[in-house]
């Protein structure tokens, strides 16, 4: 009997684009201490308090120990109503806030008076109005520096730039830009809340005014990094993607960052720290959605991971994860977060998918695993770009570039790979890169490459039933059962319910939409 795995395939999206529809209405009724931050830098607030602590993180923070009632009103009408009282600009007013100067809970009072209220609504409109035009600015000078110095055609070759400094993160990028490096990419610490639940409090950061000693994945680092990276791009004579990597709960700070440091593709998936961290999945979700919202206003390439494991069950029973519920596992929570952006309105093209969620790739036969787990995400999501991450350990797993010919042939797919060689390497992996796309096509034209067969379609039709029993258990059942990993679960520390950052999610009261406009850019 054929099996037909267009069919299951297409009944997987359609149960994860109504699940994550289910869940992206109820998180537009939401907003969290992380979305209230971006507000804050959509209004200009940047930088450290006086303190030396995250500026917006100390305004939020005193918003939030009003009250959930507070919260949920947004950050954005009181302090537009305060920066009228006391004619002070977004940081200045900030700075205030954030000293104990100023009370917010009065500032808030004061929007009972419904000149005072439509005052500060002029005032945040036109604050928002700012912001989109440094959005839109940045857009388009994206698209006249790729069209005055080029853009190379073909697969991307990746590099993960090393955490540091953002002046030697820029010589770094500087140095693999000229070896042949196509996207950089940089890892954005943890932020500040979700060290403070891992009971992890940072110490305040050192507030030098020199941004090559900020950290790189910081918004003054990226800055330095952008204009290293278009510096090295023009002498190389191809434009360069600068990327940035985040886990932890602030999404939608780091979807501001991007759009104002012309951050051309943000790493987000929101079901990793769910697993890792065991970041409460409402919370996650909200974050994701308004951040998204914000990389669709921006134009910005989101990078969506391939799923993270799953496998809370099998480590509560004692027994090892199976290939087919690996697959099946990932494929559905990758789904999710896919369709989450979706219907963000982030437009198609401007997805990437991880193609590979782990596991052995250098034992015998891992080569039909990767075969399935490439064919899947090609039937689920057809023309999406892939994204292929190389093992942290490649020497240790020296299949995946030779395997890389086999998992492309039969589509036409646009590529991405992120590896990891040292600098004097980066030419070298370039090279296999693209010998390995050049192979995949000569395959697909030369001989008939394409439908899943023998026991690769086996394993692809078990994994999709996976994915939908997944999908089906998630909308029936919750999460916790099946997404806490035991490092989730050893890290738990937030008390409401056992969740990270499930007190920093409250519902939004009736307030102006700061977007505005139309958000999707396509």
């Amino acid at each position: 009997m054929a099996i037909d795995l267009e069919a299951r395939a297409l009944a997987v999206r359609e149960r994860a684009a109504g699940y994550a529809a289910e869940l992206a209405a109820t998180a537009r009724g939401e907003t969290t201490l992380a979305c209230e931050r971006a507000v804050l830098r959509l209004m200009g607030v940047t930088g450290l308090d006086r303190s030396g602590r995250p500026l917006a993180v100390e305004v939020v923070d005193r918003l939030a120990a009003l009250g959930p009632a507070r919260l949920g009103g947004g950050i954005g009408l009181p302090f537009a109503a305060a920066a009228r009282e006391y004619d002070l600009e977004p940081t200045a007013l900030a700075l205030d806030i954030a000293a104990g100067n100023i009370d917010l809970a009065l500032e808030a009072e004061l929007l009972s008076e419904p000149a005072r209220r439509r005052d500060a609504e002029t005032t945040l409109a036109d604050w928002m109005a700012a912001a989109w035009e440094r959005f839109d600015a940045n857009r388009t000078a994206r698209a006249e520096l790729e069209d005055v110095i080029g853009d190379m055609p073909g697969p991307m070759l990746g590099i993960d730039l090393p955490l540091s400094a953002a002046g030697a993160a820029a010589d770094s990028a500087a140095d693999a830009i000229a070896a042949g490096a196509d996207l950089v990419r940089v890892r954005v610490p943890f932020d500040r809340e979700l060290r403070r639940r891992l009971g992890d409090e940072p110490d305040p950061e050192d507030p030098t005014d020199d941004p090559e000693l900020a950290p790189a994945g910081s918004q003054r680092g990226l800055a330095v990094l952008r204009a290293a990276v278009d510096e090295a791009a023009a002498e190389r004579g191809a434009y360069v993607r600068l990327a940035t990597q985040s886990v932890g709960l602030a999404s939608p700070d780091q979807a501001v960052v991007a759009a104002f440091e012309r951050v051309d593709l943000v790493f987000a998936d929101p079901l990793e720290t769910v697993v890792e961290f065991g970041i409460e999945p409402a919370r996650a979700v909200a974050d994701h959605c308004f951040a998204a919202r914000l990389m669709a206003r921006a134009g910005v390439d989101l990078a969506v991971g391939p799923g993270p494991l799953a496998m809370a069950p099998e480590v509560a029973r004692g027994e090892p994860l199976e290939v087919a519920d690996r697959i099946g596992r990932s494929l559905a929570l990758q789904a999710i977060g896919v369709e989450l952006s979706r219907a963000a309105g982030v437009a198609d093209g401007r997805l990437l998918l991880g193609a590979l969620a782990g596991g052995d790739l250098g034992a015998p036969l891992a080569f039909v695993p990767g075969l399935v787990e490439v064919g899947l995400r090609r039937l689920l999501y057809p023309g999406f770009r892939l994204l292929f991450v190389e093992p942290e350990d490649s020497d240790a797993d020296p299949a995946w570039p030779l395997a890389l010919p086999t998992w492309l042939a039969g589509a036409d797919d646009a590529v991405v790979a992120i590896r990891r060689p040292a600098t004097s390497g980066i030419g070298a992996a370039r090279h296999e890169i693209r010998q390995a796309v050049a192979a995949a096509a000569a395959m697909t034209q030369a001989r008939i490459v394409g439908h899943l067969t023998g026991d690769a379609a086996v394993l692809a039709e078990r994994s999709l039933i996976v994915a939908g029993d997944t999908l089906r258990d998630l909308a029936d059942d919750g999460w916790e059962r099946l997404l806490l990993s035991p490092a989730a679960l050893a890290r738990r520390s937030d008390p409401s319910g056992g969740w990270i950052g499930g007190a920093g999610r409250v519902a939004r009261r009736e307030g102006p939409d700061i977007f505005g406009a139309p958000e999707a850019i396509r």
